[in-house]
């Protein structure tokens, strides 16, 4: 019997070790080929892997041929059972497990990337690609109107953590790529730049584009999900009693209209959410009004108590401004801080605060409220900006707006709504993150009326792209790159 065993294991060792040695295909080739398209069966990666396992089986016999020649009990019968089910044991607890393992893992490899010929082998391809963790939540019908070379229709169903790949057209689909075969075939293999072939409308989108945020992802065996940077709470944001905010007004400090400002899009559905509480709004767009620059002569402090010597569109604002409850300064974010006439309405404030000075108990000095009478109020701030961090960006706005609060006797910073990357926004692939930001500060105007707060978590939503920095620059520089950036600047550059 120890013949025989030594027999099968040194006939199996040399079925495993000389093939890849001789370049043939390994004993494991044919065993998994089966459940792979033909495309990835004939691909390198394919037959690298499997070369792989096929040396760690032929280590595996060979440790057994060795495992059932060691006597292990003077009895014939009972060592002949420990000696193979020793020998036997690493094929259980090593080769089987590494077969089902390493293939996974070497397909993550930035290596591993399967180059396809045609589009027919790509698609065929493309269920046994996909990355399970990026397909979670995913329920998608992503079909493809092809010309060219392999003009044809077909669609993917990703479903469950599970891609199908069919022919035809689908009855509905949630998003149609039109494309030339070539194009997308280059494209899947990674030799043209799928944003930027959008970006110069190389190929159309109908539908959902918010799914080739991840498209790509989800058939990258080592993608990630992506997530923007955590904003991290940093200041301690002001409560009002609960029901007392009625009057809100608005004071808009930019200069884009409704349908391209991401600002304004932020604090219309916060109005909205407010309006529905029973709030009462007003709103204004500080350009368009008649406000002149602060002299810095003291006159409203000194001669005429609490009136400016501009007779201009101020004295209502200041007015309007003191006898809300609630107070929402926006303006996008202009080198590191507010719009230019939203600082000079800032400054034109001075009126409402007397000159005297005000100690509180933690000894910091400030200047009293010059109508205590009319109560304690309350303000946020909404701002946007093209750069995707808070950090080192907002920061002279939120200096500004947090040392507004800090030297206000009764004016009070609820929230800060710091919108980045703004500008993708616009981009149909982002629509899920517009939406988003839509609902979380449509609820943030609930909240506020409702319970006289607003909770960080949603002002933390806004400022998350959920895309890293990295994701974020390439995307830009793709952007700019489009609008012929760089020629429009080497126009502009005197020849010498």
């Amino acid at each position: 019997m120890e013949i025989i065993s030594i027999t099968i294991y040194t006939l199996l060792f040399l079925m495993a070790f000389i093939p890849p040695l001789l370049g043939k295909k390994p004993f494991t080739y044919y065993v998994s080929k089966g459940a792979y398209s033909s495309a990835i069966i004939q691909s390198e990666i394919f037959l690298k892997i499997n070369r792989r396992l096929s040396f760690i089986w032929a280590g595996l016999f060979a440790l057994a041929f060795l495992l059932v020649q060691i006597k292990f009990s003077p009895y014939s019968a009972e060592n002949i059972l420990l000696s193979n089910g020793v020998a036997f044991l690493p094929q259980i607890l090593i080769g089987i497990p590494l077969s089902v393992f390493l293939p996974k893992i070497m397909m993550k490899s930035p290596s591993a990337r399967l180059h396809f010929d045609t589009i027919k082998d790509a698609f065929e391809s493309m269920p046994y690609g996909l990355n399970k963790e990026m397909a979670r939540d995913v329920d998608v019908v992503v079909q493809f109107d092809l010309s060219g070379e392999e003009a044809g229709v077909r669609h993917l169903i990703i479903k469950d953590q599970v891609c199908t790949q069919h022919q035809g057209g689908h009855s509905d689909p949630t998003l149609i790529i039109t494309a030339d075969s070539k194009l997308w075939l280059d494209i899947t293999n990674g030799d043209v730049d799928g944003t930027d072939a959008f970006l110069t409308k190389k190929y159309t989108l109908e539908g959902d584009a918010s799914i080739m945020q991840k498209f790509e992802k989800l058939f990258d065996a080592s993608a990630l999900e992506e997530e923007g940077v955590e904003r991290i709470q940093d200041y301690n944001y002001k409560t009002i009693h609960s029901k007392k905010i009625k009057n809100i007004v608005v004071f808009d400090g930019g200069m884009r209209n409704k349908k391209l400002s991401k600002t304004t899009l932020m604090v219309d559905e916060f109005i909205r959410g407010a309006i529905t509480q029973g709030a009462n709004v007003e709103s204004f767009k500080l350009s368009e009004l008649d406000i002149s620059l602060c002299d810095g002569c003291y006159t409203c402090w000194s001669k005429t108590p609490g009136e400016c010597v501009h007779k201009d569109s101020m004295t209502e604002l200041r007015e309007k401004y003191r006898n809300a409850d609630l107070i929402v300064f926006a303006s996008p974010l202009f080198i590191f801080n507010v719009t230019g006439i939203m600082k000079s309405f800032m400054d034109r404030l001075l009126p409402i605060l007397e000159p005297y000075m005000l100690l509180d108990e933690q000894g910091h000095i400030s200047h009293p409220d010059r109508y205590p009478e009319r109560g304690e109020q309350g303000f946020v701030v909404f701002s946007a900006a093209g750069f995707p961090d808070v950090d080192n960006n907002f920061d002279g706005l939120k200096g500004m707006y947090r040392a507004w609060d800090s030297h206000n006797e009764n004016t009070h910073l609820m929230g800060e709504f710091f919108l980045t990357a703004a500008e993708v926004l616009a981009q149909p692939i982002y629509k899920n993150r517009r939406e988003s930001v839509k609902e979380v500060c449509y609820k943030a105007g609930i909240q506020v009326v409702q319970e006289g707060k607003i909770d960080f978590s949603l002002m933390a939503s806004v400022s998350n792209t959920g895309i890293t920095n990295k994701t974020f620059q390439k995307q830009a520089d793709n952007f700019w790159a489009t609008l012929d950036a760089k020629k429009a600047y080497l126009r502009a550059v005197p020849k010498l």
